[in-house]
């Protein structure tokens, strides 16, 4: 008997397993910002079956859709980021927001959509090989445009997820110099706040000099080397010596003492009361919950809302104080589980266009993953970057399922295609 192999349907191809995790981490977001504020709470549930329903839409559209309609989108997005200037509402110190009546919506939030769209379309074209640096560069350039427009509205944390692109064009070939040069620009940007200028451009010409004269391979000086070290010292002295005056000039008073604060102690005196308050009292709640937890709606540190956004930024610490460290390790662990499935769907993806798109998802969530929880452990800068699919938040939380579910939709039809 001949058997008739049954191709498999959309719903089918789709991967169950991402599925299952996303549905886990709303719930269990739900229950924490249902136990800090049944006001957020009902707001959050009514963006939630809004996402649900973008979904059906999202599965509407074919994969070639989401390529060719890439570069409308990015523009459509850029648009908007430069009509926020004009037309947007000033909330906490960010002109970052359109409000209609009782609807609020950061374009920042479509931009880090439209970016992964423009950039996994640039790099999937057919002649990328030949053209293949260029085109990392051009990507770069893509990037950095969404990213100014965000900071100087100013809105720091959302440009800093930006960076989140540099793993996704480092998978695809970008210079792992270029990486670290980056990585270079940003310990020195804090070490200016609080070393001397003078020391750290000295530090920079003795480090310098030393790589010149370890790599020189003979005893003539090559000048094309050493006008290169020179270009790259005067660069280095100039970005030391203008970062402070960047930092006083660019940066909002409330954003200075959130990095001020990574210098100083929280529990001093001087700084409990005023910028060290929500670091101090977000290390207290998530030590208070110790190994098991106080028990749901029972932590006395939330309940007392002693930490100001908590339903936002500083929703794990609510984790930390109901939860315990028991509750805390299960959700990382369900992050990292689900980050890597993210990761090992791209590596699988036989359309370019998918693979780059879904490392663009992945690094995305990681980085907002991985900042959020290093500020409320005081690691990192309070800058206002949210938990994914936890905190409180309609226009993030739409943004989020929506990169998600794009790339369940192209991995869907890149099963499809293989059967």
């Amino acid at each position: 008997m001949i058997k008739i192999k049954r191709n498999k349907t959309l719903l089918e191809n789709i991967d169950w397993y991402i599925v299952l995790i996303y549905i886990f981490m709303i719930f269990f977001g739900y229950m924490n910002l249902y136990s800090v504020s049944y006001e957020k709470a009902e707001k959050q549930l009514i963006w939630i079956l809004f996402s649900f329903f973008s979904i059906f839409i999202i599965f509407l559209f074919k994969p070639i859709h989401y390529k060719y309609f890439s570069s409308f989108f990015f523009l459509f997005t850029l648009f908007l980021l430069i009509g926020v200037f004009f037309l947007g509402k000033n909330i906490n110190g960010s002109k970052s927001w359109y409000v209609f009546g009782p609807i609020s919506f950061q374009p920042s939030e479509l931009s880090k959509i439209s970016t992964s769209l423009i950039i996994s379309y640039l790099l999937s074209q057919e002649n990328v090989q030949k053209n293949k640096k260029t085109l990392l560069y051009v990507s770069v350039l893509l990037i950095i445009i969404p990213s100014l427009l965000i900071f100087f509205q100013p809105d720091p944390g959302s440009s800093i997820v930006f960076s989140s692109f540099i793993l996704t064009l480092y998978r695809q070939g970008l210079s792992i110099s270029f990486l670290l040069f980056l990585l270079l620009l940003i310990f020195l940007f804090i070490a200016s706040l609080k070393i001397s200028s003078w020391i750290i451009i000295f530090c920079i010409f003795s480090i310098l000099l030393l790589i010149f004269f370890l790599r020189k391979e003979n005893r003539f000086i090559n000048i094309n080397d050493l006008l290169f070290y020179l270009f790259v010292f005067i660069f280095l002295s100039i970005f030391v010596v203008v970062s402070p005056f960047f930092f006083q000039k660019f940066l909002k008073k409330h954003h200075q003492d959130r990095i001020n604060i990574l210098f100083q102690n929280e529990f001093d005196k001087k700084y409990r009361d005023n910028i060290g308050y929500n670091l101090l009292y977000s290390k207290t709640a998530i030590g208070s919950g110790k190994f098991f937890g106080k028990g749901y709606k029972k932590g006395t540190i939330t309940k007392g809302k002693f930490v100001p956004e908590q339903h936002t930024d500083y929703i794990f610490c609510t984790v930390g104080e109901e939860w315990g460290f028991i509750g805390s390790i299960i959700l990382i662990i369900f992050y990292l589980l689900f980050i890597s499935r993210i990761y090992f769907l791209s590596e699988r993806q036989k359309d370019i266009f998918g693979r780059i798109f879904g490392y663009s998802v992945g690094n995305i969530i990681f980085v907002h993953f991985f900042i959020n929880l290093s500020m409320v452990m005081g690691l990192f800068p309070t800058i206002g970057i949210v938990l994914p699919f936890f905190s409180y938040g309609g226009s993030s939380f739409w943004s989020f399922t929506v990169l998600l579910f794009i790339f369940i939709r192209l991995d869907a039809a890149n099963q499809a295609s293989l059967i």
